[in-house]
């Protein structure tokens, strides 16, 4: 099944895609948004578009592992995802755009450039982040309903 890695932020949402093995994730750009409306309709255009039959959703949790307000707004999300018929699997996505941007940056990638690729980067890193769990932990066609 491929899977579709959402960094939801509140300007830019950050995608990635898995393959239908589920054993990579490429970042799959981004998109401008101005609401959690316009949100919802990028993620939806982009699940269709890329043949998503599962998100992966960063839950932005606080360093101690709480919720805080972020982690609450992608719950939300999830909720809007789930009633718009969409299966949801709300995943841990603490310090990822810190890293996808260091990478980056180590790269040597001028501050607009990364500007453009980090929430792909980070959405990838959500990604591959469920993946590897879901190799470790879930028999074949276990996870996510079957296959």
């Amino acid at each position: 099944m491929i899977h579709l890695g959402v960094d939801l932020g509140g300007r830019r949402v950050g995608f990635a895609v898995s393959d239908a093995e589920e054993r990579l994730a490429v970042p799959s750009g981004f998109a401008q948004v101005r609401s959690p409306a316009d949100a919802l309709a990028s993620v939806l255009a982009k699940a269709d578009g890329e043949g998503a039959g599962m998100v992966v959703l960063g839950n932005p949790l606080n360093l101690d592992g709480r919720p805080g307000p972020k982690a609450r707004e992608a719950s939300s999300f999830r909720d809007l995802l789930e009633a718009a018929g969409r299966g949801v699997v709300l995943w841990d996505e603490r310090l990822t755009t810190s890293e996808a941007e260091r990478l980056l940056k180590d790269a040597g990638l001028g501050r607009r450039r990364r500007k453009q690729l980090v929430d792909a980067n980070a959405a990838q890193r959500i990604l591959a982040s469920y993946l590897e769990w879901k190799r470790r932990h879930l028999p074949p066609q276990a996870a996510d309903g079957g296959g």
